[in-house]
């Protein structure tokens, strides 16, 4: 019998997940535990399978708790997680609970003797990404890696992914979500709603495509899914620029939003070169588009006749109303993209503009803005990873990491490796001398580099002057801007990687 632990059941992954092993007619192979925080919600949905899974309750924050959640298990599913835009406002938070949780779980997994064992599925982010605008809106698992300035949300699940690849566990893998339709639950009027423009693009997953993903990974994943990380969606179809997604979610972004609101840089979303391969090695995908937003209208619907029923007075505000609320949290919240503007901060209007000339050029008004989405059919030239991709794997050698460290503005300090061996740890260096140990897998094939460079501060325009992988996330949104800047970071982790005794 197949042991499943499954963190964040209550979630929206997580719940769509639980439904589809809830599915299945009998679940004599495999026993489902759960972990979630006591609520009278949370009761509401687990206690109904109360007798077909196993449910622990208790805070991702706990140690014990999670020590007796991953205890024997087969495979662990890390789903569970404390996002945007609430991390933002809590980035000691989102780093207690994002990442101390992962780490946690990994070291209890290597203390109970189950490091050969137990199966570990981390869930990454397209947020790992960052800013991915044309011409770069096309993307690949092993491209840089480039959290946006102030998203604690996107740094914690990068260090998160990094160490789970890094772990010494024998079976580990990650896949990075685009973003769920919809998922955004509880989110509100919010500065984020602004932090990305309309041009901007992001790769859709159905919810239920989500879920049925990670039972079939659990349950069906071949030998050869293990030990690397991907990208997920529900395919071409689910490519969407903003103006598309908040047409499709019934928002009048033109009643709600004044164009200059809208960040020129900074959020993240692009295109996957790669989105099949996931597909194709764990089959998930079942939705169309379509259907799914007309689900989410009935939804809806459903949800104001439910409203009107209880509050027959209840109206649902205007465009015009909407944009007089969030017109304050635009320019005077520390997260609202003009908060720099009125509040004469020219590192924060690099970050949302570029420069306060470019804020100063943008339409007033919407029948000026110029409406002009990248190709969603036409893929660009993937950028390079710094060595032959032409090669097998099997003969990649020193040579080639001595390469790709050089492209990536550093060193391999390893003299010798195992021809084809992406597992066993290196040694690197980065530009600014910061030496660290990783799998050549880590740093080939799913972006990652010196972890240093995500501490401190945020310094993209200096790694982009050094390092030439980097750069070409970089230059080519940058190139005409004063990018000399730091951003110091409230957290980074640093905390979390001591507790546990993690050195990166």
């Amino acid at each position: 019998m197949k042991k499943i632990l499954l963190t964040g059941a209550t979630g929206v992954m997580g719940r769509n997940a639980l439904f589809k092993f809830m599915e299945m007619e009998n679940n004599g192979d495999f026993l489902l535990r759960v972990l979630a925080r006591e609520s009278e919600k949370n009761h509401n949905l687990l206690d109904q399978y109360a007798d077909r899974i196993e449910i622990i309750w208790g805070d991702l924050r706990d140690d014990e708790i999670l020590r007796e959640a991953v205890k024997d298990m087969d495979i662990v599913m890390h789903v569970g997680v404390y996002i945007s835009p609430k991390c933002d406002d809590d980035p000691f938070g989102a780093f207690a609970t994002n990442y101390a949780s992962t780490l946690s779980m990994l070291k209890s997994i290597k203390e109970l003797g189950q490091a050969e064992t137990t199966h570990f599925l981390y869930i990454g982010s397209c947020a790992m990404f960052g800013d991915r605008a044309a011409p770069i809106h096309w993307g690949r698992v092993g491209d840089p890696l480039k959290p946006a300035v102030y998203d604690y949300y996107a740094i914690s699940k990068t260090k998160s992914e990094y160490a789970v690849l890094e772990s010494g566990l024998k079976y580990v893998a990650s896949v990075r979500l685009g973003a769920m339709f919809r998922s955004a639950e509880g989110v509100g009027l919010d500065p984020i709603s602004c932090h990305y423009n309309i041009n901007q693009v992001l790769e859709w997953t159905d919810k239920k495509d989500a879920g049925n993903l990670l039972r079939n990974i659990a349950l069906y994943a071949p030998e050869e899914f293990w030990g690397k990380v991907y990208n997920i969606s529900s395919g071409p179809e689910w490519r969407l620029s903003f103006k598309e997604n908040n047409e499709y979610s019934g928002v009048d972004y033109k009643a709600m939003i004044n164009p200059e609101w809208q960040a020129l840089h900074n959020f993240h979303g692009l295109y996957y070169l790669d989105a099949d391969k996931l597909n194709e090695i764990v089959p998930f995908r079942t939705r169309d588009l379509m259907t799914a937003v007309e689900e989410d209208r009935a939804a809806d619907a459903k949800m104001m006749q439910e409203l009107l029923a209880q509050n027959p007075d209840f109206k649902m505000p205007t465009g015009t109303e909407l944009n007089k609320m969030l017109a304050p949290l635009i320019t005077d919240h520390p997260r609202g993209p003009l908060y720099g503007i009125t509040h004469n901060d020219e590192d924060n209007i690099k970050v949302w503009f570029g420069s306060r000339e470019k804020f100063e050029a943008l339409p007033r008004s919407w029948d000026d803005y110029i409406y002009a989405p990248p190709s969603k059919t036409e893929p660009g030239k993937p950028l390079s990873l710094g060595f032959d991709e032409c090669k097998p794997v099997s003969e990649l050698d020193i040579e080639d990491m001595k390469g790709a460290a050089a492209f990536r503005g550093g060193e391999c300090l390893s003299e010798t490796m195992t021809k084809g061996d992406m597992y066993t740890p290196l040694r690197w260096k980065s530009a600014d001398g910061y030496e660290f140990e990783a799998r050549p897998y880590t740093v080939l094939f799913a972006g990652h580099w010196s972890p240093d460079d995500l501490r401190r501060t945020w310094r993209y325009g200096h790694i982009a002057k050094e390092n030439p992988f980097f750069n070409q996330v970089w230059e080519p949104l940058h190139a005409s801007e004063d990018d000399d800047y730091e951003i110091k970071m409230i957290a980074d982790g640093s905390v979390e990687e001591a507790k546990y005794g993690v050195k990166f």
